[in-house]
């Protein structure tokens, strides 16, 4: 990963030591063309990719949207008939919840006031 991304790796790696998920996570940043971001759970492990064309704030950013999917998974996302009906499920108050507790622990750490 390029030595810009610092911040950004500190990020993954504070995500992993104190968000864990329910199974490991694998992270790559990849050239996506439609998406910013997905995270996809396969077998025993989620997967996130990002979008290597971001600029690493925003790269961040979606890490933190992705990350909270993998924490908040169910077993209804493996089910859902559809796209739509996937989003809507994926983005409910369990991933809210998620997003909320990844942000609080984010700001802790990557904020100015607390650095």
């Amino acid at each position: 990963m390029a030595a810009r991304f610092k911040q950004y790796q500190s990020l993954l790696r504070m995500l992993k030591d104190k968000c864990p998920a329910a199974f490991p996570v694998s992270v790559r940043r990849i050239k996506l063309s439609k998406l910013e971001g997905r995270c996809w759970k396969s077998g025993k492990q989620f997967h996130i990719q990002i979008d290597k064309g971001l600029d690493e704030g925003r790269a961040m950013d979606v890490l933190i949207h992705e990350w909270a999917h993998a924490r908040a998974w169910n077993h209804r996302l493996d089910n859902a008939p559809t796209d739509e009906a996937f989003n809507k499920l994926a983005h409910d108050a369990a991933w809210g919840v998620a997003y909320a507790e990844i942000y609080a622990i984010y700001e802790q750490k990557f904020t100015t006031a607390h650095m």
